[in-house]
């Protein structure tokens, strides 16, 4: 049988493409790239392919719309079996493709849904699945009904978003008019638009009672060959800095019966919005009331295929490619050990990073470390226009008490410091 040919769509953001095409390489040797330049240019991903050896094309493109057009000339020169990505921002042109070319994905219809948490809602709300009260604002006329419908404090959010960007909690009438303000005025890195906002009822997410956890998880699901794996739950740590994510981890902590209930709440969320196809990484409230979806995403939570491998020495990213070739899963996921992603938030203010340790000297001390990702190097500016995070970091450890103690003593060794301030360069974001 003739190798299968399967497309990454690739640009920005999800799975890094290197690792990405490690996986997919195990599926075919006929593995071809569109690459989104909107962001930035492809030569350091077109050169690691072209190293592999691997059958196929690689492609740049301007836009999405140009993406969906090249995959359609490439398919007409070598037909596709299957077209991936693991980014957020390139889930339309995927669902474009799979729907023109006749391949296996989630329809257009509902990856539109599952990038607008305003849909989301109102699906929700039409099929009963738990969620938190809500009004939806696309105009300054809204406001005020808004507030008095949900009350106040809420959570103001985009419709359209990624990585807690925007997401705040609003006290009062004048808060939540300056946060649609600067929402509204935010430059984001997609390419499409959503003019909706929400204003949601306040659930008590920072921390679940005393077991150092935050009261929120999340589902990790593998829909595939007309059937929906849910592969694992993931814990998330307190929050202590707004709704910026402090960390991740798997596998969960959760007693068998809160596990169940999560899935359970997860898996009517993926029925309602309508998601057939490949990874779904649905965040659930912990709340008094029962488990309340916060939001579905229809793509792999950014570190998760990574995290799959840590701790179970699962091949996330390839189950994931022998989903958009219309193929069951090989096995699920045992998990032996424990990994743990800790991102460092950026304190609300404006500061100038004074002095930080060398990555290198950090991970030779630590081998316990898979990564460590700085955002900014010393003398730069920080502030949370760009990204929330100072920096992030994932640890393998044998268990939960090992991993949370090799990440303090990381934490402290990586010498982050901080002084008020703005007189520098800014720092890249990688979120």
């Amino acid at each position: 049988m003739a190798s299968p040919h399967l497309l990454l769509l690739a640009g920005i953001g999800g799975h890094a493409p290197d690792e990405a095409l490690d996986s997919l390489a195990t599926l075919s040797d006929t593995v071809s790239v569109v690459y989104v330049t909107a962001w930035q240019p492809s030569k350091e991903v077109r050169a690691d392919w072209e190293r592999r050896g691997l059958h196929g094309e690689f492609l740049d493109a301007a836009d999405l719309d140009a993406a969906v057009e090249a995959a359609a000339a490439l398919h007409d020169r070598l037909p596709l079996n299957g077209v991936v990505t693991y980014s957020e921002l390139l889930l339309r042109p995927q669902a474009e493709i799979a729907g023109r070319l006749g391949l296996p994905g989630n329809t257009p219809q509902a990856v539109t849904v599952a990038q607008s948490k305003a849909r989301q809602r109102l699906v929700f709300a039409e099929h009963g699945v738990p969620s938190p009260g809500f009004e939806v604002i696309t105009s300054d006329r809204d406001l005020a009904a808004a507030a008095a419908r949900v009350g106040l404090p809420g959570v103001f959010k985009p419709s359209l978003g990624a990585g807690s960007q925007c997401v705040r909690l609003v006290s009062t009438y004048s808060e939540l008019i300056h946060a649609f303000t600067v929402a509204r005025a935010e430059k984001t890195a997609f390419l499409q638009s959503d003019d909706a906002y929400l204003l949601e009822e306040r659930m008590a997410l920072e921390a679940d009672g005393d077991s150092g956890y935050a009261a929120y998880c999340s589902v990790e699901s593998l829909l595939a060959a007309g059937v929906t794996h849910h592969l694992a739950v993931s814990d998330r740590l307190p929050l202590e800095h707004g709704y910026a994510e402090e960390g991740v981890v798997l596998p969960t902590r959760l007693d068998a019966a809160s596990t169940k209930a999560v899935i359970d709440v997860a898996d009517q969320a993926i029925r309602a919005i309508g998601l057939t196809c490949g990874a779904v990484h649905t965040e659930i409230a912990l709340s008094a009331d029962g488990p309340k979806v916060i939001e579905v995403n229809a793509r792999a939570g950014g570190p998760l295929p990574t995290m799959f491998e840590v701790a179970a020495g699962y091949d996330y990213a390839a189950q994931i490619g022998r989903s958009a070739l219309g193929l069951p899963p090989t096995g699920l996921p045992e998990f032996t050990r424990v990994a743990l992603l800790r991102f460092l938030p950026i304190p609300a203010g404006l500061w100038r990073v004074a002095a930080q340790r060398p990555v290198e000297e950090v991970l030779r001390d630590f081998p316990e470390l898979v990564y460590l990702s700085p955002r900014f190097t010393p003398g730069q500016r920080v502030s949370r226009q760009r990204t929330l995070h100072l920096a992030s970091f994932m640890v393998d450890a044998p268990d939960v008490f090992a991993a949370r103690a090799i990440t303090a003593r990381v934490e402290r060794a990586l010498g982050i410091r901080l002084v008020p301030g703005y007189g520098a360069t800014t720092g890249a974001d990688r979120d």
